[in-house]
């Protein structure tokens, strides 16, 4: 895979990992009421950007994994 290959695939991991993020902050929008009490507006969209974040580690973590296994031969 070339550099621009993966500079490529990096940029849609990071278009899914905002677009979950985005799906997630619009779910206070269209129902709030599920989070009276315990989420305002503004913690839910921190939590959503958190979430979104971690969301983009793990996708580069499984990534990984998965060149380590095709390096290794183990799809052979």
């Amino acid at each position: 895979m070339s550099i621009k290959d993966m500079i490529r695939m990096e940029n849609q991991l990071d278009e899914v990992a905002d677009e979950f993020g985005d799906m997630m902050k619009q779910a206070f929008d269209e129902d709030p009421k599920i989070f009276e009490g315990h989420s305002t507006k503004a913690s839910w969209n921190a939590q959503a950007d958190h979430a979104s974040d971690e969301l983009r580690k793990e996708l580069n973590a499984m990534i990984e994994k998965y060149e380590v296994k095709l390096h290794n031969g183990e799809f052979a």
